[in-house]
């Protein structure tokens, strides 16, 4: 096995055993108003962290512009609550997924864990798909709460 299916298979299963139980701990308390909001606001940071780790101003600056989108939809979705906005929240962590799947393609962050990528892309996917189902059953299931 190469290194970097090693390391992307390391980031998969750690994803995963990190998702699960964070989607049924925010559902089941209630946290999804706030929590999927903030969290998705938290993800550029993370990345701009990186850059910080790896002393490198110009990741610290890309990561910052390539998470705007994220952040004013965090803003946005976390103000708004309406059946569209939950749609474009679970849209925001999909396409997360996809930045994280392709982050080397836009440029590099030399402070990333080469593992990293594949645990993000692997959390954000779940959760956009998490939140895409609750929105397409909303006002379609009795007792049904927001995300």
């Amino acid at each position: 096995m190469s290194h970097d299916m090693f390391n992307t298979s390391i980031g998969i299963v750690i994803g995963v055993i990190f998702v699960v139980p964070t989607i049924y701990i925010i559902r089941k308390r209630g946290l999804g108003d706030w929590a999927w909001p903030f969290f998705l606001a938290s993800l550029p940071v993370w990345y701009m962290l990186f850059g910080v780790l790896a002393l490198d101003g110009a990741a610290i600056a890309l990561e910052a512009l390539a998470g705007l989108p994220y952040f004013i939809t965090a803003f946005l979705t976390w103000r708004i609550k309406s059946r569209v906005m939950h749609v474009v929240l679970g849209i925001a962590w999909l396409s997360h997924g996809f930045y994280d799947y392709y982050h080397d393609v836009f440029f590099i962050n030399p402070g990333v864990f080469a593992w990293y990528p594949a645990f993000c892309a692997v959390v954000d996917i779940a959760i956009g798909g998490y939140l895409l189902y609750r929105a397409f059953i909303y006002d379609h299931t009795p007792g049904y709460t927001k995300p």
